[in-house]
C-alpha cells in the first residue's frame, strides 16, 4: 500500500468523523433546545400557580382581590396594599411569559392561552388603578403590549368572573 492511498483513507475517515460530530452536536442541541421550551413552560406554570394558590389561602384575601379587581374604591388602604402586591407578583411573573414568548422559549399555543388571561387582568378597574402606580417597573415592551391592548382583543370580558 502507497501513502497516497493511506492518505486518502485517513482523509475519508476523518471527513465521516468530522460528519458525525456535527449530526451529534445537532442532536444535543435540539434536546437541549426542548429542555429549554419545557423548563420556561414549567416555571411560568408553577410561578403563576404559585400567585392563584396564595390568592386562595385565605378568605380575607380572596376577599381584598375579588374586590381589588372590580371595585377597588371598596378596599382600605392597607387591603389595597395586599391587592397591590399580589398584581406586582402576577404581572412581574406575566412579564417573564411575555419576555419567555419573545425570546421564543415558549410555544405561540402556550404563550396565547395566557396572553387572553393576562389582557383581561390589565383591563380590570382595579389593575387599571394598580396599573397607573407601577408602570414604570415594567420593561418598555411590556408597557406597551398592555397599554395598546383593548379590552375589545379579551375574548367576553364582560362575562368573565375571574
Amino acid at each position: 500500500m502507497n501513502w497516497q492511498a493511506v492518505s486518502a483513507i485517513s482523509g475519508a475517515l476523518a471527513a465521516i468523523a468530522v460528519v458525525l460530530s456535527v449530526v451529534y452536536l445537532a442532536l444535543q442541541v435540539r434536546r437541549n433546545t426542548q429542555a429549554m421550551y419545557s423548563q420556561a413552560h414549567h416555571l411560568t406554570t408553577i410561578a403563576l400557580a404559585d400567585t392563584a394558590a396564595t390568592i386562595a389561602s385565605s378568605n380575607e384575601l380572596s376577599r381584598i382581590y375579588r374586590l381589588g379587581l372590580a371595585s377597588p374604591d371598596q378596599l382600605s388602604e392597607d387591603e389595597f396594599f395586599r391587592f397591590a402586591a399580589i398584581g406586582t407578583s402576577q404581572f412581574r411573573t406575566f412579564e417573564n411569559l411575555f419576555f419567555q414568548h419573545r425570546s421564543g422559549l415558549v410555544t405561540e399555543d402556550f404563550w396565547s392561552a395566557h396572553r387572553e388571561n393576562i389582557l383581561w387582568f390589565y383591563h380590570t378597574p382595579g389593575m387599571q388603578i394598580w396599573w397607573q402606580d407601577k408602570r414604570l417597573a415594567y420593561s418598555k415592551s411590556f408597557r406597551e403590549f398592555l397599554e395598546t391592548s383593548n379590552v375589545t382583543d379579551v375574548v367576553s370580558p364582560g362575562t368573565r368572573r375571574i
